[in-house]
């Protein structure tokens, strides 16, 4: 490893450190009518600490992407495209932050419900944040597709996850709505949406990254939709055997219902895991 390759570290680390402030200052001036984020998260508010360490760490997800493309013989060059990408990332972070909360969490106020305390929609919010990281980091990867590409991926990505969360939370589980639970304030509903979200957003980050660059648009959303339903039907699958094999002294209904947060957590993690490696088969 010579010289050049740190000098390349050095400034892709500073780069996100930019960006990440540029991310703090824009949450905090979106919730300044409802709290001071700083104060709020110093007195041990974990609801809104969740919201702004999920934007960081999907952040930080996303310029990997950016990271994983070829280096420009250039250095300046190389820091204008990763400034461009990176600043590309912040604006999916955040028009994120707007769109699946309206669609996941309607009629709520979520930024009200975070000044109380509401952990529940906090976690939710930190799921939202790291899917969407994933999802730019699969969408903006390299320089192989360009920007064009970039937001046409992450608009399909997003519409797909929230459409297949909603079509989870009418049709498959009705006996329980997480959704209504989190509203509610139901620490282990929020960890196991936020853990769905999440397992969905591995599935379509490999969908959209295993597509190659050279198919034309049609053919591209044609692989797209083809692997993320695959997926998806392989996640549900597994998520019965996880459920069936792994938590085996309850079930989800009754970790939601009674709020078992550790067997939530179990459960998240173990799909999260699956999603893992199902993202790898469809790559």
């Amino acid at each position: 490893m010579n010289i050049e390759n740190y000098m390349y570290y050095v400034m892709y680390a500073l780069v996100y450190l930019v960006l990440a402030t540029v991310m703090k200052y824009i949450l905090n001036f979106k919730s300044a009518d409802q709290y001071n984020a700083d104060d709020q998260i110093s007195g041990g508010n974990m609801a809104v600490g969740l919201r702004r360490s999920g934007a960081q760490l999907g952040l930080a997800i996303a310029m990997i992407g950016v990271m994983s493309g070829n280096t420009s013989p250039d250095i300046l060059q190389d820091l204008v495209n990763t400034v461009s990408y990176g600043l590309v990332a912040m604006v999916f972070m955040l028009l994120s932050l707007i769109f699946t909360d309206k669609a996941l969490l309607p009629g709520v106020n979520n930024t009200a419900e975070l000044k109380k305390g509401n952990l529940a929609i906090g976690m939710v919010e930190f799921g939202t944040m790291v899917m969407t990281g994933l999802l730019a980091y699969a969408s903006i990867k390299g320089d192989e597709g360009g920007v064009l590409s970039s937001v046409i991926y992450f608009i399909g990505g997003q519409v797909t996850l929230v459409l297949l969360v909603l079509l989870y939370e009418k049709v498959l589980a009705r006996k329980t709505n997480p959704v209504a639970c989190v509203m509610q304030g139901n620490i282990s509903a929020g960890i196991y949406l936020s853990g769905k979200i999440i397992a969905y957003g591995l599935i379509l980050q490999s969908a959209i990254a295993g597509n190659s660059a050279a198919l034309s648009p049609a053919d591209a959303l044609t692989e797209f939709l083809v692997a993320a339903a695959a997926g998806m039907i392989m996640l549900y699958v597994f998520e019965l055997l996880i459920d069936l094999v792994i938590i085996t002294s309850t079930n989800v209904n009754d970790i939601i219902i009674k709020n078992q947060a550790v067997a939530a957590v179990q459960l998240s993690l173990s799909k999260i895991g699956m999603a893992l490696i199902l993202g790898m088969a469809i790559l």
